[in-house]
């Protein structure tokens, strides 16, 4: 609803009309940055200019220009398989507001969610992200865009020169500290708290939580960090690339456009742009400064509360065979080593670690008649992201899934375990008598077993075994 009863927020930029959803009020296609078009294009994020009067926050802004996965794959089927028409645009740079109470001086904690995607796909408005169930229990919950692809991520020595500190590349992740300043500055004024703010995502927005950890200047931005399934430490591809390394990789890939310089580069369509190469953080020399490993294996990350964990059967979309050993391995070295790792170099801080362990094999509905779908592997079990519908609990966001009570159940519980992380910074924290109450749940310890929670059919304190260590 808007209009006279509609929700309203003052912030410093201008005022904002939204809309109810319930009794959760929600401001969408919230611009935190100038559009990153024309000159802006490959430069860090510029705040966005004040407007005057109302602006209407009822629609999302466009997502990030990128290509999809296939249609009849689980990862679209989970991920992308909206109800809403997809727009996409260079000018992207938007976040998404719920609340439960839009008044200043609230008070409330705050989640801000980073979608993942792989650095390719994603973004903020996508229906599995939807905040309305995570507001409703008592939070603040923020969505949002970032770069993506080559426009995301490039680094090249071209860009290095016409910048003040001879940095290039992660314009996305400038984004996301972006939106973080933005959100500390104005989420007053729809009830949040700005020293309250838990920075929560799965894949790549995980990966990019483990980075902002380790980059100082994002420090005061957040006081916890939740990260599904993936890390920014222990990957598989090795520690992030310096400037030698990812300008050679931009040089290559400006090969495929001619050779071209910056300036015909910024003339090039995005879309021709985006479709080419694969893309992802670097020590860019502004916002990570030293790799991310280094950071922490000397412990010197930011020391917030933290709770990461992966799903039973990362590998099986990415795995290259239909062998159980190879999802298995290719599970290991890209998703659970490197959040183990993670985990285990952070709690070595003293600081609250948590892990979990994702066991429920979502209900997916038949593929289409005429083609198998087109996973790695011929059964996908608890695969890459199957826990997004449920920690958010989005369920309803797919109504043609099968789900089951079981299902329905372990989403309530889920969710209202994320918020009361977002909400103590302790995930096992609950009252005598909540329905919501878990088994007791100590703290990751490792190193070579540790205990966790897992989510199934039934919800249990056991023990994690740390993944082998990837074939050299």
């Amino acid at each position: 609803m808007s209009g006279p009863g509609a929700p309203r927020a003052h912030t410093g930029a201008g005022r904002l009309v939204g809309e109810w959803d319930g009794p959760v009020a929600v401001f969408r296609g919230i611009p935190f940055a100038e559009a990153p078009v024309g000159d802006l294009r490959w430069r860090p994020p510029r705040p966005a200019a004040h407007w005057d009067g109302e602006r209407r926050a009822a629609e999302f802004g466009p997502a990030p220009l990128q290509p999809q996965p296939p249609s009849d794959s689980v990862m679209y089927r989970t991920n992308f398989a909206d109800r809403r028409a997809l727009v996409m645009s260079e000018d992207c740079l938007y976040l998404n507001v719920w609340t439960p109470d839009p008044a200043p001086g609230t008070g409330l904690p705050v989640m801000v969610w980073i979608h993942g995607g792989g650095n390719r796909y994603g973004h903020g408005s996508q229906d599995i992200h939807d905040g309305r169930a995570l507001a409703g229990r008592g939070l603040v919950a923020v969505t949002l865009n970032h770069r993506l692809g080559a426009l995301g991520f490039l680094a090249h020595p071209g860009l290095a020169a016409e910048d003040d500190v001879d940095a290039s590349g992660n314009y996305g992740l400038l984004d996301i500290a972006a939106a973080l300043t933005w959100v500390r500055t104005h989420i007053a004024a729809f009830g949040g708290d700005p020293d309250r703010v838990t920075l929560a995502g799965n894949s790549a927005g995980a990966a990019h939580i483990c980075h902002l950890m380790a980059a100082p200047a994002a420090r005061p931005h957040f006081r916890a960090a939740l990260g599904q399934s993936a890390s920014g430490v222990g990957r598989a591809e090795g520690p992030l690339p310096g400037q030698d390394e990812a300008q050679k990789r931009g040089l290559a890939y400006a090969d495929a456009f001619g050779g071209r310089g910056i300036d015909a580069l910024r003339r090039v369509s995005g879309v021709e742009l985006i479709v080419r190469g694969h893309f992802g953080p670097v020590v860019d020399g502004r916002i990570l400064t030293e790799p991310t490993d280094d950071v922490f294996a000397t412990g010197r990350q930011h020391r917030v509360p933290l709770l990461v964990g992966t799903n039973r059967d990362e590998g099986t979309v990415y795995a290259s065979g239909d062998q159980d050993a190879d999802a298995g391995a290719v599970g290991d070295a890209r998703f659970v080593g490197p959040v183990w790792q993670w985990a285990r170099s952070h709690a070595a801080t003293g600081t609250p670690t948590w892990m979990y362990r994702f066991d429920r094999r979502p209900p997916l509905p038949p593929g289409p008649a005429d083609a198998p779908d087109r996973s790695g592997h011929p059964d996908p079990g608890v695969y890459h992201t199957a826990e997004l519908p449920y920690v958010l609990d989005n369920l309803d966001r797919r109504p043609d899934w099968p789900w089951q009570d079981t299902d329905r159940r372990l989403a309530a519980l889920m969710a209202d375990t994320w918020a009361r992380f977002v909400t103590t910074g302790d995930p096992g924290r609950t009252g005598a008598g909540s329905e919501s109450d878990l088994p007791p749940w100590p703290r990751f310890t490792g190193p070579d077993t540790s205990p966790a929670m897992f989510f199934g059919d039934t919800v249990r304190q056991d023990v994690l075994r740390r993944p082998a260590a990837p074939p050299v």
